[in-house]
């Protein structure tokens, strides 16, 4: 049913909820911006006043006491790893899932399908001790397999992408000779690209915001992560409210960013891949 076709007392109750649940949600982050420029006392005295000038101190301040240079270097490397990895070997799949014919593809599609409703936190005992029996644990390595591993949502948000190119396009390619590397390469990956750059992106801002498998995996305070780092740093200082302020400041304000960039193209993505098979 079209917005257009509410009356005017639907309409104004829908615009009203929704700018309560918009207020919800960005006055913490409102917060926390305004927050940052103050000392430890303003934010604790009194909270909901602006700040009187806007010293960048505790931003500077958290990000050397947490080192999140390193936390920032870590998380970059396990995200662009992970991503590029899913981007590859799950786009393999789901193009084998979409097109190729191969016996016993219902019961392995549907093992996929069935991975989707398995809650991650149900493997990380299992997958734990698996990394330790390989000795990889403590290492970044370790939640690189684990990230490329566990990805069923991009298997079938890809194969939905690839089910919506016509065949007919693959069949006229093939008669002029391309072959299979070919018409993924000149073809397929350029009508399909924003679905891909959908994923890189849902999976880049899950694994950089990712706190419980690091946790797990790794032991080592080189090797955190900037959401381990961001925890370390407030069990550290829970006592100065700035340095514990402008930490989280560092850590969360990248990824928003990312998304508000990214958050039309990646509406507009889902809602087609959700009327697709």
């Amino acid at each position: 049913m079209k917005f257009a076709r509410f009356t005017l007392p639907a309409k104004v109750a829908s615009y009203v909820w929704l700018i309560g649940l918009a207020l919800i949600v960005l006055f913490p982050i409102a917060w926390l911006t305004l927050s940052v420029f103050k000392d430890s006392n303003s934010i604790v005295g009194d909270p909901f006043s602006l700040p009187t000038s806007f010293s960048l101190d505790n931003i500077v301040a958290a990000w050397e006491q947490g080192d999140f240079g390193r936390r920032y270097l870590n998380s970059a490397i396990i995200t662009v790893v992970s991503v590029t990895g899913i981007l590859i070997f799950e786009g393999a799949a789901a193009y084998a899932f979409a097109r190729l014919k191969f016996k016993g593809m219902v019961i392995l599609f549907a093992v996929f399908v069935a991975g989707q409703l398995v809650p991650s936190q149900v493997i990380v005992l299992p997958s734990a001790l698996q990394i330790s029996a390989m000795g990889l644990s403590d290492t970044l390595v370790s939640l690189m397999l684990q990230y490329l591993s566990w990805a069923p949502f991009a298997i079938l948000f890809l194969r939905a992408a690839f089910l919506a190119v016509p065949k007919e396009l693959e069949e006229a390619a093939r008669i002029d000779g391309a072959g299979l590397f070919t018409i993924l390469w000149r073809i397929i990956l350029p009508m399909t690209r924003s679905a891909f750059a959908t994923v890189g992106t849902i999976y880049a801002l899950w694994i950089w915001n990712d706190f419980l498998f690091p946790l797990v995996y790794l032991q080592s305070a080189d090797n955190f992560t900037v959401p381990l780092g961001l925890a370390q740093f407030q069990g550290s200082y829970t006592t100065y409210w700035g340095y514990l302020v402008g930490a989280i400041f560092v850590a969360v304000w990248p990824p928003l960013l990312v998304y508000g960039l990214l958050n039309r193209q990646l509406q507009d993505r889902l809602s087609f891949a959700g009327s697709k098979g």
